[in-house]
């Protein structure tokens, strides 16, 4: 067996998985647990650097740190940057200086729920000042606060087809449509529809170029296509200078005092 039919053979049995999910279970929630619980197993876990880690929650920022977003399916995070601010495995809260990464899982993909979902992910996406301490030169202990305009997190969704005959060019079509429509800072950096294609966001350099140009992959290679992308965008994303921290001590009211000297 050549390595495309092994890849061919791989998404056919990750498709039956699902469908087996959305036909046996009735609970809407249930059958979305579900089959997040096999898109993070078998789709996500084995292909993000080894130092990343992802979980179901909202993501805040320390400007307004009571304004949670919308929940994630699976928010990607650097546990080297930041933790969340609260853990739990049913939905954590996420400091933006911990995020990489957004995906959007659904049972159910048209255009309908793909805008919806790339709606959820544009207020993180918006989320651009992260947070910092910096280590002072010549102090073993000091540090100074420095914000900074980062790039917005990477953003994949995955989906099973609502209609198996959705044809790739309308799905490319209503992407970039549904991007242009909503501008900066939206940008699907993925959107791997299971058995139909994976279609990439071209990326731009300068506002000369076309914006939101879709590229697919349709043949038996777009699983591979997918998981390479995924994992080729987590590689490129930059680490903490050495001794750096996030600062999260905006996120959360309190103070201290000299107890004893």
């Amino acid at each position: 067996m050549t390595i495309e039919a092994s890849i061919q053979a791989a998404e056919a049995s990750l498709m039956k998985a699902l469908e087996s999910k959305r036909s046996a279970i009735d609970d809407r929630t249930g059958k979305g647990s579900a089959t997040e619980l096999i898109i993070e197993r078998d789709l996500l876990l084995p292909h993000l650097p080894p130092h990343l880690r992802c979980g179901k929650g909202a993501v805040v920022q320390t400007s307004a740190p009571a304004v949670q977003s919308p929940a994630i399916d699976r928010v990607i995070s650097d546990p080297s940057a930041a933790s969340p601010l609260l853990y739990d495995d049913a939905h954590s809260i996420f400091p933006i200086e911990a995020v990489c990464g957004l995906v959007e899982i659904t049972m159910h993909l048209d255009a309908s729920k793909l805008r919806g979902d790339i709606e959820r992910m544009v207020p993180v996406k918006a989320m651009r000042t992260r947070r910092y301490l910096k280590p002072i030169p010549g102090s073993k202990t000091k540090t100074e606060r420095i914000p900074r305009e980062a790039i917005s997190p990477r953003s994949f969704i995955i989906g099973l087809p609502a209609d198996p005959n959705w044809k790739a060019k309308t799905i490319a079509a209503v992407l970039r449509s549904i991007q242009m429509d909503l501008g900066a800072p939206t940008h699907v950096h993925g959107l791997y529809a299971l058995g139909v294609g994976f279609f990439e966001t071209v990326g731009v350099d300068s506002d000369a170029e076309r914006m939101y140009r879709v590229r697919g992959w349709l043949g038996p290679d777009r699983l591979f296509r997918f998981t390479t992308s995924l994992r080729q965008s987590f590689d490129r994303w930059q680490s903490l200078p050495t001794g750096w921290s996030a600062d999260l001590q905006g996120y959360v009211n309190g103070s201290s005092s000299i107890l004893a000297e």
